[in-house]
């Protein structure tokens, strides 16, 4: 979409650091979006500028900073190590200006309701935000829905930039996520916890497996396609905690549809989340944007746990409470909540 009226009058604000290095609002929107997309190309035509002005502009932020931020190459965009940290500062100067710009617009045009949601690209999410617009229409609902994973996705509930967020976690790494959520200030209730499962597209032999779990051992030939946060930290040994033996191949990414188009063309499979248990899966798990499957993985101790998150010291308004609510109506199994509750 076009600047915004606050990008375009911060357009011309520069930030000078003691070392002289000078930086405008828009070069740092522009990075953030080539990292998104992962091309010039399509991050030029998404800003709505041509793509000689966006390459020029980055590479000047680059001489200014005396690092490059991205590597360019005839395969394309990737970010550096350099650049991946720089990306870590700057985006959450975007994310509060993003609500800064959300404050003004709802100031000149006052909606009744606003409703703010984080998740990790879950449908019933948005079959949820569906809902409440249609019945909220006549009175008036701003739905802001947002797509984030791993830390970045408690980081923009804990900076208030969304309401309510939408996590799934792996319960090997309990400890782990307690640690984040105190050092963040949330709230963590569990909904449901789903067995590990693997997603494969038609180019992966096992689209045609004649049983409905694979064993880990049967995986080592295909590479894994995962989140960008599973690939390093401390959530990047999940193949050891699963016994999982992948070819020396990998792909990561920090888009969902790139995952899912990944899985779709290639013989690689994605760590996912058995949601045969869940009666919104049963009613609507056919609706998909490309062929798949997903497999259950044999013996497999761990479990996938979703739920939202709140700020502790942040009350959900009446809009964020019903939206909660319609959660567990879309995905609690029979004794699931009260048993994860006493665990989390």
């Amino acid at each position: 979409m076009p600047a915004s009226p606050l990008y375009a009058a911060a357009r011309h604000w520069n930030y000078t650091q003691k070392e002289g290095i000078h930086m405008n609002l828009n070069q740092l929107r522009y990075v953030i979006k080539v990292a998104e997309t992962g091309s010039i190309n399509r991050a030029a035509s998404n800003l709505f500028i041509s793509q000689s002005v966006l390459s020029t502009s980055i590479r000047n932020l680059e001489n200014e900073l005396g690092h490059e931020i991205f590597i360019r190459s005839s395969k394309g965009i990737e970010i550096t190590p350099y650049g991946r940290i720089f990306l870590s500062y700057i985006t959450p100067i975007e994310q509060q200006l993003q609500l800064l710009d959300g404050f003004l617009y709802r100031e000149r045009t006052p909606s009744n309701q606003t409703l703010s949601v984080v998740s990790s690209g879950f449908p019933f999410v948005t079959h949820i935000c569906a809902n409440l617009y249609q019945k909220y229409v006549e009175d008036g609902l701003h739905i802001k829905q947002q797509e984030n994973f791993g830390s970045e996705a408690m980081s923009m509930v804990s900076n208030q930039l969304a309401d309510v967020g939408v996590v799934r976690l792996w319960d090997c790494y309990q400890s782990v996520y307690k640690r984040q959520f105190e050092s963040m200030k949330l709230e963590f209730h569990p909904i449901v916890a789903l067995n590990i499962a693997i997603t494969v597209g038609p180019n992966n032999p096992l689209f045609e497996h004649d049983q409905e779990y694979v064993a880990p051992d049967m995986l080592s030939d295909y590479p894994m396609v995962l989140y960008d946060y599973m690939d390093t930290g401390p959530f990047s040994d999940i193949n050891r905690r699963l016994n999982l033996k992948s070819s020396s191949s990998r792909i990561s990414t920090s888009s969902r549809a790139a995952i899912y188009e990944a899985i779709a063309y290639t013989d690689a499979y994605y760590l996912n989340s058995d949601y045969s248990v869940c009666p919104y899966f049963e009613m609507d798990g056919n609706m998909r944007y490309l062929p798949q499957r997903t497999l259950r993985l044999k013996d497999c101790g761990i479990k996938s746990v979703i739920g939202w998150i709140k700020r502790t010291d942040h009350p959900l308004s009446p809009v964020a409470q019903e939206m909660v609510g319609m959660f567990y109506e879309y995905l609690a199994v029979d004794d699931s909540p009260e048993i994860l509750a006493e665990d989390w």
